[in-house]
């Protein structure tokens, strides 16, 4: 399958030549460079080709412009803990990477002091407010925290109006801060930092599997993958009546009328996930290539951390947005 192809750097440019060698034995080179003159072929020294590829290039430096603090192009992170295992990254976009803007993508991942409860947050700042970055990263840390408080109460009981609207506050706070003003009101904060924000509360389910609520505010998804394929849980774009998807992102500090959350269960065998356009966008309705991807990924395994982020790290013609997802099994699954 076209999404499998990976080559050794340097044979025809996409990794995928039929001269491209295969990697020697790990004792042959081992034994032949003591001195590491030469570094050994990686499966992982290329991204996986999902259809059409995008170019190949050397990612640039984030740039002094956007007057950002240190910030990763990649964030991994994986763990088990109580009854919830995860996998999640957030990656800078071929688009970002060749233009030297910052990862505007965020995720924060939680878990209660009992280890009874599991809380995500992912974000996706609009990439037309300038300093969004900051907005997604504000917005994922404070949300988690938020959502982490005993005060919180079970997933079912969430005040996710009450979530929305703090959060809004602290973006409009955050901006001014940022923006070196006194104060502003929601309409500079969302020119200056506008994010979508999704959030997971998650428990144990008696039967062995999971009980999640989901909320958010904006595009960014959620789907559990089971054997029937990808169900939308929440979030992603939506279609005109000709079919076609709108591009327009409503994020905070604007705020909906009402937070709309939706109850799932996840099994034993299913995964659910949650992620940014950057992942929902490639992933359409989850029957093509991306979504072959994902299944042969996730499906029945937890893969690694390494693993994880190099499969969400695809290139694929013209889907050259940042992408973050968190992925959450039951434990033991």
């Amino acid at each position: 399958m076209t999404w499998l192809r990976r080559g050794r750097p340097g044979s025809d440019g996409s990794g995928s030549g039929p001269e491209a060698a295969p990697p020697p034995e790990a004792d042959t080179w081992t034994a032949e460079m003591p001195g590491a003159a030469e570094s050994p072929w990686w499966p992982s020294s290329e991204p996986i080709v999902v259809g059409a590829p995008t170019p190949l290039f050397e990612p640039r430096a984030v740039d002094a412009e956007h007057r950002t603090p240190y910030r990763a192009d990649t964030l991994i992170d994986g763990w088990s803990c109580g009854p919830f295992t995860i996998r999640a990254a957030s990656l800078r976009g071929h688009l970002h990477r060749y233009n030297g803007a910052p990862r505007q993508d965020d995720l924060a991942v939680a878990v209660t002091e009992d280890r009874q409860r599991l809380v995500v947050a992912v974000a996706d700042g609009v990439s037309g407010a300038p300093h969004s970055h900051v907005g997604s990263s504000s917005a994922v840390r404070y949300a988690v925290q938020w959502l982490a408080d005993p005060a919180a109460g079970r997933a079912d009981e969430t005040n996710w109006d009450a979530l929305f609207k703090n959060t809004a506050w602290m973006l409009t706070e955050r901006a001014a801060a940022v923006l070196s003003l006194e104060q502003v009101d929601a309409e500079e904060a969302e020119r200056a930092l506008a994010t979508t924000l999704t959030c997971v509360v998650c428990e144990q389910d008696q039967h062995g599997g999971l009980r999640a609520v989901v909320s958010g505010v904006g595009d960014s998804g959620a789907w559990v993958l089971d054997e029937d394929g990808f169900l939308p849980v929440l979030g992603g774009k939506e279609a005109s009546a000709s079919g076609l998807a709108s591009s327009a992102v409503s994020g905070l500090p604007r705020v909906p009328n009402e937070a709309v959350s939706t109850s799932v269960v996840i099994r034993p065998g299913q995964v659910l996930l949650v992620g940014t356009d950057g992942f929902g966008d490639p992933l359409g309705s989850g029957d093509g290539e991306v979504g072959g991807l994902f299944t042969a990924v996730l499906s029945g395994r937890v893969p690694s951390q390494i693993e994880f982020a190099h499969a969400l790290d695809f290139s694929r013609e013209t889907f050259d947005d940042d992408r973050t997802l968190v992925a959450i099994w039951p434990r033991g699954n």
